[in-house]
């Protein structure tokens, strides 16, 4: 059973206990929400209603009107009811806007104008003549339309039902002068009257009541199902989204959803796709922080993400400004590109913008904190392929030649200024002042390509760059849709450069997260550059303190934001676009405040759409719902549809079988109260008690019972054809035990062979004093069918219509007799003839036929519509299922894009409740891997018309990370973690994963670098595999490290895992020293090693930046099996 339909019954079904009555929504405002619900779902049934108690009007004017010369008063009170329903149908059907309260004193009136009309027509009766049971008919027929067709709560039903039956035995009490020596038998007769119909009436009331509080959940929540399938597609997509373009994200979300079927062989099955594209004009920027080292030195994990996040938090803000999209964040190196996904003819001043931005900033900090912290940027512009490669880890890349000059370009240029190749300058507007940049005498690999660079004019050293670099910023402003008061921001403070409005922040002191840059917070004097660019600040405030004041956005939080603030819809962004909640350790309470607040948000606005619908009266999904719904026979148009409605199993249907069980006893304890009895009566009695109850039993069989009956009851709950059969059975048996006892009755003949009237005492005679009880009998036998409310209307109506005809003709053809010789009785009473009086009053039969047409059109109007709401109900579940699977989906699938941008524990981490604010994590002994193609680039790819100008090339590198990627799902493999690709470089991770206590014991490190180690020849064993294959040369490269490092998430527009620390930069140089086809490792790594079997050669020195020599050696064999 699902979670859904747990909940639904844990709400409903407790209602059958004792305080079952007690409504049971925990929230107030869903109570009440319900209770508007109630009403207005029983507006359709109050009008059908209102128009059968018009119709029973006309049918007493017209039998009055037929036999009756004095119908004056009759025809007033007709004309007044009639006038009545007909002001109350118009006011219904014209007005949408009802109170519960208004709703509930029309229905008292509605119960009034019954009433009225009841007793009316007992004081028509002329006095002398009028009985005990006079209309106890008509009570039948208003107590069970006020419990079924009235918006009434349980309480006032049940106090009108006590207050007619008792008002009506007070008053038939009092003004009875006939049969007064039979009273107490007709007296208890109305009693078990009065209770089988209040009892039926509560019946219903009961389970519609259940099923009318089952829709309102299952509506509302489908109601809120659609939003969070729509917050769930947002979600998704702006997972996607954060990390890759939106042409890319579109295409793998359609692939993810295409294949969501096999999810399970989804990674071996959708990604194996290729996402590369060509890009023509496009300049491609590297930007490295000189001296982050020394800058991040002393500072925790904490503040060192704080750090990183808040700066390249800055960048990417700066970045969106010039139109150019971040790439990737390699360590403490900034990679952009602009021209992609979109042309932009700018695409070479814009990076260069960007560049001088981006020196500002890192300026800003330096004389802010005093640490000699710098930019060194490179500048390339050529084609380039963008997309991305492998299974895991997702991140958007570009390759080709040009982005590898202009990695040299940055790594060749000089800190402070902008180094730029040729085809840059070529792109560059040509009144943007260049110097020679020598690149060749401090890059070999520029030297080798015989590479011309240039240093573009810083705008600080000279005012007319300056007012070139402005324009082309005011052209890139206007290009954006920039406004005039942006443009005015970036203007120059009295002749100061102002790039990137970053000292413009400044001025106003306002953190512009949605307006495309951050600025500072104004504290006091020390924090606000001067007119000059020189700054007073504390000597003593680090780098963390002051980047601290910088207001940033967290990962998987929109740089648009703030700009919501002002949205109706402010509330739900976070939801909306796909935030996930993070670190308690940093917000607590507020993170799970603000996590139960976007939840009671959601609420509410479930609640409001909620209330719209029901002040609409229909929902939209309502009316879809009937369109799929044949109007009379009610059948599902899919065929589909109506064979899984009727294979539904039915858990009620023994209450329906208990309750039609107990009509049929209170039947027969009436007829044995008053009705003369034979034993053909009391066989047909004894043989209907036990077909029924041993029908009862069985259905309501439960594990206390023998096993042989517990399993008839499931196949009854199960079978529709079985409970058809039973149903049928059950209402035929006693439609006709109702009717049966007039068979055996006789009347008293008198000396023309007629009925005399006279009465007996002697209730064993065939004589039927009280013929009236008959056709009672037979309405509650019709309220019996009514009890059955997931049971066929048409059927239901057939037998109805059947019994009413058969009912009908005995009293009017077949036993007409009986009924007038009530009628002589009463009128020779008072020394009158029946041929005298019956033109002045309507006959029992007549009243009978009235009564049984009344309660028959109400039931068949009632019926239908209970299955018509059954079957919607079935309809709307059906939607409401399908669309919470597809809401499933999209939380699988959100889980697994999460997975694929992040690690597991990080993933779970970013998605738990409470948690908000930067992810990061001091991890100790953590092996590290770099596993590079050197060959690949250097030789392999080449940008021709025979390889698609290079993408053949990277399909082929593609399969490769995949592979790679594939050996990652082995379980021996699952404390490994892929950390990023950088080209045709592959680097890994052991040990971060908290599954293993960091205590910093040896055994864990051996552990992770003998997994490590494991992998690493695991894919040289791949290569191998790929090059047997493709008759191709790959070798691979690789360097492996351990020890301690800083773990975190990074990035407002596009969040990036990444890993820092000495151990990283180590691990990298161990790679790009070592030798193709070899695995270097640090020393201090193999001797751990040593004892696990591994085989290594001698130790060498080798040349590591920052480092001086260091000892390495290369691991040559793995480990004994």
């Amino acid at each position: 059973m699902s979670s859904r339909t747990m909940v639904i019954l844990n709400e409903v079904i407790p209602a059958w206990r004792a305080d079952g009555f007690k409504s049971k929504f925990e929230n107030d405002e869903i109570k009440l929400l319900y209770s508007q619900y109630f009403f207005k779902q029983k507006l359709d049934m109050v009008v059908k209603f209102i128009i059968v108690l018009g119709l029973n009007a006309l049918l007493f004017f017209i039998f009055y009107f037929a036999h009756s010369k004095k119908f004056l008063e009759l025809l007033i009170l007709v004309i007044v009811v009639f006038f009545i329903c007909i002001v109350m149908f118009i006011e219904l059907i014209n007005t949408r806007s009802y109170s519960t309260k208004h709703l509930t004193l029309m229905s008292i009136a509605i119960w009034t104008v019954q009433c009225i009309m009841l007793y009316a027509l007992i004081f028509f009766i002329p006095a002398d003549q009028r009985t005990p049971s006079d209309h106890v008919a008509l009570v039948v027929f208003i107590t069970f339309v006020t419990y079924t067709m009235l918006p009434l709560s349980l309480i006032y039903t049940v106090a009108l039902g006590l207050l007619l039956a008792l008002s009506h035995a007070l008053v038939t009490g009092l003004c009875a002068k006939q049969d007064t020596e039979h009273f107490s038998r007709q007296l208890i007769a109305n009693i078990l009257v009065y209770i089988c119909s209040n009892l039926c009436g509560l019946y219903h009331h009961h389970l519609s009541e259940i099923a009318h509080r089952r829709t309102f959940l299952e509506t509302r929540g489908y109601v809120k199902n659609q939003l969070e399938l729509s917050q769930q597609k947002d979600q998704q997509e702006s997972l996607l989204k954060s990390v890759l373009p939106e042409y890319i994200a579109k295409e793998m979300l359609a692939d993810i959803l295409e294949n969501n079927n096999q999810r399970e062989h989804a990674m071996n099955l959708q990604f194996r796709n290729i996402y590369i594209r060509k890009h023509d004009n496009v300049s491609i920027l590297f930007a490295d922080i000189v001296g982050f080292t020394k800058m991040a030195s002393g500072c925790t994990a904490q503040e060192l993400v704080k750090i990183l996040n808040t700066l390249f938090g800055r960048f990417d803000d700066l970045a969106k400004k010039n139109k150019c999209m971040r790439i990737k964040i390699l360590g403490d190196c900034y990679y952009c590109v602009c021209g992609v996904p979109d042309p932009d003819p700018n695409h070479a001043i814009s990076s260069v913008l960007m560049a001088f931005d981006m020196i500002t900033c890192i300026k800003e900090v330096r004389d802010n904190t005093r640490v000699e912290v710098n930019m060194r940027v490179g500048i390339n512009s050529g084609p380039v392929l963008c997309g991305v490669l492998g299974l895991r880890k997702w991140q958007f890349d570009v390759w080709s030649d040009n982005v590898t000059i202009a990695n040299h370009m940055e790594s060749g240029g000089l800190s402070g200024r902008v180094h730029i190749s040729a085809a840059t300058k070529n792109c560059l507007p040509v009144d943007v002042q260049c110097e020679p940049g020598n690149g060749m005498e401090r890059d070999k690999y520029i030297k080798e390509k015989q590479i011309t660079s240039f240093l573009v004019l810083n705008p600080e050293s000279s005012a007319t760059q300056f007012e070139v670099l402005e324009k082309y910023r005011r052209v890139i402003a206007e290009s954006q849709g920039a406004n005039g008061e942006e443009e005015e921001e970036e203007e120059s403070l009295n002749g100061v450069p102002v790039l990137a409005g970053l000292e413009g922040g400044h001025t106003n002191g306002v953190d512009q997260i949605g307006g495309g840059y951050f600025a500072a917070k104004k504290n006091n004097s020390k924090d606000d550059l001067s007119r000059n660019g020189n700054s007073v600040t504390d000597d003593e405030m680090t780098v963390h303190q002051y980047v601290g004041k910088w207001e940033s956005v967290t990962p998987f939080a929109p740089a648009n934001a703030a700009n919501c603030n002002n949205d109706k819809n402010a509330k739900n962004v976070i939801l909306k676009v796909g935030l996930f909640p993070m670190h308690a350790s940093i917000a607590g309470r507020k993170g799970r405040n603000q996590v139960m607040n976007h939840q009671r948000d959601l609420d509410q606005e479930v609640n409001e759409c909620m209330r719209k619908q029901v002040e609409d009266g229909r929902s939209q999904r309502h009316n879809e719902t009937t369109e799929k719904i044949h109007r009379l026979s009610l059948r599902f148009k899919s065929s589909l549809t109506e064979t899984d409605f009727q294979h539904l199993p039915d858990n009620m249907f023994k209450y329906y079988l208990a309750c039609a069980f107990m009509v049929f006893l209170f039947i027969g304890a009436i007829q044995l109260c008053i009705l003369p009895y034979r034993l053909i009566t009391v066989i047909a009695f004894t043989s209907a008690l036990v077909i029924l109850s041993i029908c009862v039993v069985v259905a309501m069989a439960t594990p206390r019972f023998c096993e042989c009956l517990r399993q008839f009851s499931a196949i009854i709950t199960e079978s529709n054809k079985i409970r058809v059969v039973l149903a049928i059975l059950t209402t035929v048996i006693v439609y006709v035990v109702a009717f049966i006892q007039i068979i055996s009755c006789k009347c008293t003949e008198g000396e023309d062979n007629s009925c005399n009237g006279v009465r007996t005492r002697d209730p064993t005679a065939q004589q039927c004093d009280f013929p009236m009880y008959f056709y009672i009998s037979g309405m509650l036998a019709m309220l019996c069918s009514a009890v059955f409310l997931k049971f066929d209307h048409i059927i239901k109506d057939v037998l109805m219509v059947l019994a009413m005809v058969s009912y009908i003709v005995i009293m009017h053809v077949t036993h007409a007799d009986i009924f007038d010789a009530h009628d002589e009785f009463l009128v020779t009473s008072v020394n009158k003839t029946l041929e005298e009086e019956k033109v002045n009053m309507l006959l029992l039969k007549e009243y009978g036929t009235v009564y049984l047409l009344m309660l028959g059109l109400a039931l068949i109007s009632l019926g239908f519509e209970v299955e018509r709401t059954a079957r919607v109900d079935f309809q709307q579940r059906r939607q409401a299922a399908e669309k919470k699977d597809q809401m499933e989906d999209f939380k699988t699938n959100n889980g697994i894009l999460l997975r694929n941008l992040l690690p597991g524990h990080v993933a779970e981490h970013f998605m738990g409740c409470g948690k908000i604010g930067l992810y990061h994590e001091d991890h100790y002994n953590v092996g590290v891997m770099f596993a590079s193609i050197p060959n690949f680039f250097a030789e392999f790819y080449a940008e021709n018309d025979v390889n698609n100008n290079g993408i053949e090339c990277m399909r082929v590198l593609n399969e490769i990370i995949a592979d790679f990627d594939e050996l990652l799902e082995k379980p021996k493999f699952n404390c490994i973690e892929k950390i990023k690709t950088i080209g045709a470089t592959y680097m890994v991770a052991a040990g971060l994963t908290p599954k293993v206590v960091y205590d910093g014991s040896e055994t864990d490190v051996d552990t992770y670098l003998c997994t490590l180690c494991e992998f690493a020849f695991a894919m040289q064993d791949c290569i191998k595999r790929i090059n047997k294959h493709s008759f191709n040369n790959f070798q691979l490269r690789m360097g492996i490290n351990h020890g301690s490092l800083v773990a975190g998430v990074i990035g407002a527009t596009k969040p990036q895992y990444d890993i820092w620390g000495n151990t990283v930069n180590v691990a990298s140089r161990m790679e790009s020293t070592g030798k193709i086809g070899k695995i270097q490792i640090t020393e201090d790594s193999s001797h751990k090693l040593d004892r696990y079997g591994f085989r290594f050669d001698d130790p060498h020195f080798v040349q590591v930046k920052g480092k001086g020599n260091m000892k390495a050696r290369f691991l040559i064999d793995r480990v004994a099996s």
